[in-house]
C-alpha cells in the first residue's frame, strides 16, 4: 500500500493497511459511547437537581408538596401488587393522579383561609407558591423519566437489541405526561361537582406504538422507584 506525502509516494508494509470498514465501525461505536456517557451525566445531574429541589422545598413550604415521588411510587406499588408488574401506561397515569391529588390537597387547605398555612410576614397564603413548587416537581419528574428512557434505549442499541433510539416515542412520552396532568386535573374538577373520589384511570395518553416501543426497553421498575 502507498500514500502520497508532499507529492512523494510512500510505500507502507501490509500491516499498515487501513480497514475503512473497521475504522468506520469503531468511529460509530465511539460516538455511541460518547452519547451514552452524555445521557448518563444528564440523568446524574437530574438526580442532583431532584435532591436539591426536595431540600429547598422542605425548608420553604409545607411538607405535603414534597410527597410527589412518594405518592407516585405508592400508586405504582399498588399496581404491581395487583397486576404483578406495571408499564409506561401505568407510570404516566400514576404521575397524573399524583399531581391531581396533591393539587387538591393544596386547594383544600386554603379554601377556608386556614391561618396555619399563611406566611408569617404579610399574611399572604402559600397557595400560589405551593402550586408553583408542585409544577416544578412535575417538570423534574418528566425530565427524569424521559432521560431514563433514553439511557435505557441507548443501552439496548449498544447491545444490538434494537436498531436505534426511539427518539420520536421518547418525545411523545414527554407530551403524554403533560396530557396526564391536564386529564387528571379535569377529573379532579369534575369530582368536586359530583362528589366522586379521585382514583386511578387507565388513560391511553399517546399512541399504542409509543408504549409498545418503550415497554421493550426493560428495567422500568428500577428506573421509576
Amino acid at each position: 500500500m502507498s500514500i502520497t506525502f508532499l507529492s512523494n509516494p510512500i510505500h507502507l508494509p501490509d500491516f499498515f493497511k487501513f480497514d475503512r470498514e473497521y475504522l468506520g465501525k469503531q468511529e460509530s461505536q465511539n460516538e455511541d459511547q460518547k452519547v451514552f456517557h452524555k445521557d448518563t451525566l444528564e440523568v446524574s445531574q437530574l438526580s442532583k437537581n431532584r435532591e436539591n429541589l426536595m431540600d429547598k422545598i422542605k425548608n420553604t413550604v409545607v411538607h405535603s408538596v414534597t410527597s410527589f415521588s412518594d405518592m407516585r411510587a405508592g400508586i405504582l406499588k399498588e399496581i404491581r401488587e395487583e397486576k404483578g408488574q406495571y408499564d409506561y401506561t401505568d407510570v404516566v397515569n400514576a404521575c397524573g393522579l399524583s399531581y391531581a391529588r396533591l393539587y387538591s390537597e393544596i386547594e383544600e387547605r386554603y379554601k377556608n383561609g386556614n391561618e396555619q398555612y399563611y406566611k408569617s410576614a404579610g399574611g399572604t397564603p402559600w397557595t400560589k407558591e405551593e402550586i408553583e413548587w408542585l409544577d416544578m416537581q412535575y417538570e423534574q419528574e418528566v425530565a427524569w423519566q424521559k432521560s431514563c428512557a433514553r439511557i435505557a434505549a441507548r443501552g439496548q442499541v449498544f447491545q444490538g437489541n434494537i436498531p436505534e433510539v426511539p427518539t420520536k416515542e421518547i418525545e411523545e412520552l414527554e407530551d403524554s405526561f403533560y396530557q396526564a396532568k391536564d386529564a387528571y386535573i379535569k377529573l379532579y374538577q369534575e369530582s368536586k361537582q359530583t362528589g366522586k373520589f379521585l382514583v386511578l384511570q387507565n388513560y391511553m395518553l399517546g399512541s399504542s406504538r409509543m408504549y409498545e416501543m418503550l415497554n421493550k426497553l426493560g428495567n422500568l421498575q428500577e428506573r421509576v422507584e
